[in-house]
């Protein structure tokens, strides 16, 4: 970064970083996104003589003009939970957002009918790739290499209507094998399919939380050398705004070439859902 080596350097710069990290969680925000992607990361850092749980929970948000832009990361303790994601989600209104297009996360228990309440008029697109994960933990190998295949064929759709016959079809298929996965499955369909009314070219963006994994990444490659675990809750905060910032300023200062293609597409989508009869 340019500094001398100088202790009291050091800590200016964590110390901005740290009060950079708090603001980001209480600005004002834009009232309108074309996506919004949350995934909670579990980590653990030393307070005193004992390692403490924390979970945290990231929202970035794709603008309209392209951009990427975390709006919210806040570290609480304990294991992730419902009541802090309604605090998080509840906040991100109160701060001024109004509208989305669409809105990713995966199926962490209870989540999905909140967003619901939260952002009615927007599709709500469960983690394909968080359920590929549980298909292989529910389904014996066999069979779930078989699911992966079918969902790659679904996934690949021209045809809304025929995306939704096909994984019609998938869960007929292995309901005996695994009748509580299916039935969870068979429940949620149209938010594991609500990327497929997008352009094609986005669609894999809007069918994972992946782009939150950009974040979780880096911090998970810093928990790991520093021993397993961040030394305090103070050095987490620091390590996490360190892997904001160098996304923000760097491959995130402009739109990435996918979502250029598509932006004026988008945006149409948006206008027309949104502000057709303003």
């Amino acid at each position: 970064m340019g500094l001398s080596s100088s202790q009291q350097d050091l800590d200016q710069v964590a110390a901005g970083l740290i009060e950079e990290l708090e603001l980001r969680n209480t600005r004002p925000l834009d009232c309108d996104l074309l996506a919004l992607f949350l995934d909670g990361k579990y980590v653990e850092f030393r307070d005193g003589d004992r390692l403490r749980p924390a979970c945290i929970y990231l929202v970035i948000g794709l603008r309209r003009d392209g951009r990427k832009q975390v709006l919210s990361c806040l570290p609480r303790l304990g294991r992730e939970n419902l009541e802090d994601w309604k605090t998080v989600l509840r906040g991100l209104l109160e701060r001024g957002l109004r509208r989305v297009l669409i809105v990713v996360h995966d199926d962490f228990s209870g989540l999905l009918p909140i967003t619901q309440s939260l952002f009615p008029s927007s599709d709500v697109q469960l983690c394909a790739v968080h359920m590929q994960r549980n298909a292989k933990t529910h389904l014996p190998k066999a069979d779930a290499g078989e699911f992966q295949q079918r969902w790659r064929a679904i996934k690949s759709c021209w045809n809304l209507e025929l995306a939704h016959q096909q994984f019609e079809e998938l869960c007929d298929r292995f309901t005996k094998t695994s009748s509580s996965f299916i039935a969870e499955l068979r429940k949620k369909r149209p938010h594991y399919l609500a990327f497929l009314s997008f352009p094609e070219s986005i669609r894999r963006s809007f069918s994972t939380t992946n782009v939150v994994e950009a974040i979780n990444g880096q911090l998970e490659i810093m928990r790991r050398n520093s021993g397993g675990y961040f030394y305090s809750e103070d050095t987490l905060k620091l390590k996490l705004g360190l892997a904001i910032s160098s996304l923000e300023e760097g491959r995130w200062r402009s739109p990435g070439r996918t979502t250029s293609a598509v932006l004026h597409q988008l945006n149409a989508m948006f206008q027309s859902r949104f502000e057709a009869n303003v």
